[in-house]
C-alpha cells in the first residue's frame, strides 16, 4: 500500500496523453518546475564542471576528505531531467550519505538515443576516476549509481567497463533500475500507476532505443551472457513500481553469477520516490536509509 502522506500529495492521478516526440518538451518543462520547488540542503561547495564535454555538477558536504565519489545518473525516461530538475535529490544523497556526489548531465532521447547518454556516463565516469584527487576526493573509493533510467545506464556501464578489461567501480547503487527492456514481467500487471504504464513505458523505450535491438545488453542488461566480475551491487526496489520485479530479478541474476548483491524492497514507495519532497517522512527514511547503506560500502574492507 502506497505510503499515506505520498498518496495524499500525490493525490488523484489522471491518464497522460500518449507519449509523443511532441509532447517530451513540454514534460522536461514540468519536471523541471517540479524539480526547482523540492527543498533541497546547503552544502559546503556545489560547482558545475565540463567533464570533457559532458556537463556534471560536484556536491561537497561539509566533511573533512579526501572524500568517497558517487557519480549519480538521474532518472526520466531516458528522455527527461537535467542537473537541475534533480538538484535538491543529488544534495540529500550527499549531505546524508557523506561523500562527494557527481551528477552528471548526460544527453536525452528522442533527440539523442542510444548510445549517446550512456557514452556521456562513460566518459563522465572515466573524468571522474582520472581527476579524483583533484576534486578533493579519494581515488579508491569512485562509486556508481542512479535511479530508474540512471539506474540502467549504471548497470549498463559496469558491463562496459568489464567487457573492456577495465576496473570496475566500488559499487553500483541501482534504485528501482530498468535492466529488461522486454517490460514484460507480472509487476506491470499486478501494480496499476496511471501514467507509468506499459504504454508509456513502451514509447521511453522506442525513444531512447531508435534501431537498437532491445536484446542489446548495453540497453537491456539483464539480457547480457554473463554477469559475473562485477562490481558490488546494491539493488532498490519499490514496492509500489511496476517495474519492482524487474529490479528484483535483475539482483537475481548479479547473485547466481556470483556478485555481491544487497536486494532491498522499500514498503510503501513508488517509482520515483527521490524526487518527491524530502520533508514527507517516507521519503526522508528512504534518503537516510540510502545514505547509510553508501556508507556501510565506502567503508567497508
Amino acid at each position: 500500500m502506497l505510503d499515506q502522506d505520498i498518496a495524499m500529495l500525490l493525490g488523484t492521478p489522471t491518464p497522460l496523453p500518449s507519449l509523443t516526440p511532441d509532447i517530451v518538451p513540454l514534460m522536461r518543462a514540468q519536471m523541471a518546475a517540479i524539480g526547482q520547488s523540492l527543498p533541497g540542503v546547503e552544502l559546503a561547495e556545489v560547482r558545475d564542471i565540463d567533464a570533457d564535454g559532458v556537463p556534471v555538477r560536484l556536491y561537497l558536504p561539509a566533511v573533512q576528505g579526501p572524500l568517497p565519489l558517487l557519480v549519480f545518473l538521474h532518472g526520466g525516461g531516458w528522455m527527461l531531467g537535467d542537473l537541475d530538475s534533480h538538484d535538491a535529490m543529488h544534495r540529500h544523497i550527499a549531505d546524508r550519505a557523506r561523500c562527494a556526489v557527481l551528477g552528471v548531465g548526460y544527453r536525452l532521447a528522442p533527440e539523442h538515443p542510444f548510445p549517446a547518454g550512456l557514452d556521456d556516463a562513460a566518459t563522465a565516469f572515466a573524468w571522474a576516476r582520472r581527476e579524483a584527487g583533484a576534486l578533493g576526493c579519494d581515488p579508491a573509493r569512485i562509486a556508481l549509481g542512479g535511479e530508474s533510467a540512471g539506474a540502467n545506464l549504471t548497470a549498463a556501464l559496469t558491463l562496459m567497463l568489464r567487457n573492456a578489461g577495465e576496473a570496475q567501480p566500488l559499487f553500483q547503487l541501482l534504485v528501482h533500475p530498468v535492466t529488461d527492456m522486454a517490460l514484460e514481467l507480472p509487476s506491470f500487471d499486478d501494480i496499476a500507476v496511471p501514467g507509468l504504464t506499459r504504454d508509456y513505458l513502451h514509447a521511453c523505450r522506442t525513444m531512447y532505443l531508435g534501431d537498437t535491438d532491445m536484446a542489446e545488453p548495453l540497453v537491456s542488461p539483464a539480457r547480457a551472457g554473463r554477469h559475473d566480475g562485477l562490481a558490488p551491487a546494491i539493488v532498490l526496489t519499490a514496492g509500489e513500481d511496476p517495474l519492482r520485479d524487474d529490479g528484483e530479478a535483475y539482483a537475481g541474476i548479479l547473485a547466481r553469477a556470483g556478485v555481491e548483491t544487497l536486494v532491498a524492497r522499500l514498503a510503501g514507495l513508488p517509482h520515483g520516490f527521490l524526487f518527491l519532497p524530502a520533508t514527507i517522512p517516507a521519503v526522508a527514511r528512504s534518503f537516510d536509509d540510502i545514505a547509510r547503506i553508501i556508507r556501510r560500502y565506502f567503508t567497508s574492507e
